[in-house]
């Protein structure tokens, strides 16, 4: 009993080691996870403004602009669906066409971007809090607030996290 025990344990703490909280393979080894000891210090204003120029060039289907600030790969974790999606830069104009092909356009206001940077990392977290306008083909409109928090590291987003909520 108590040999069956130490294995299981012994299992377990080694089977532990290498994950970060979110399950998700990390950037060129960087671990992510949220740590409740941290302390945060106020991002670059320069992490911020990519940060905002990503959304809106989501919007306008700016896809050179997201080429050019986003790292070899990018893992993308959606509002729905619980999976994420790593994605080179050389799939980002395919896949935005794609997420477009629902609309005729979407329109973005970004209320605020705060850039947040984990002492004693090399990246920055930035979240952006925005609102969206879907305007279907069909000529029916989708009003959503939407929270992407954007990690950037060098100059390169290597990370998005979004949430949505439906606006009246």
């Amino acid at each position: 009993m108590r040999r069956t025990f130490l294995l299981l344990a012994t299992l377990f703490l080694v089977g532990c080691q290498n994950q970060d909280s979110a399950g998700f393979a990390n950037y060129e080894g960087r671990s992510d996870r949220y740590d409740a000891d941290a302390k945060y210090l106020l991002g670059s204003d320069e992490d911020a403004q990519i940060a905002v120029n990503l959304v809106l060039a989501y919007a306008d289907k700016n896809t050179d602009y997201m080429v050019e600030k986003m790292a070899d790969s990018v893992t993308f974790l959606p509002p729905q669906g619980g999976e994420s999606m790593v994605m080179g830069r050389d799939q980002v104009a395919d896949v935005v066409m794609q997420l477009h092909s629902p609309y005729d356009s979407i329109t973005r206001t970004v209320w605020n971007a705060v850039p947040l940077k984990p002492q004693g990392v090399d990246f920055t977290r930035v979240t952006v809090a925005f609102s969206e306008q879907r305007f279907l083909k069909d000529g029916t409109q989708e009003n959503l607030r939407i929270i992407d928090r954007i990690f950037i590291s060098d100059g390169k987003i290597y990370r998005i996290h979004q949430w949505d909520a439906e606006l009246p």
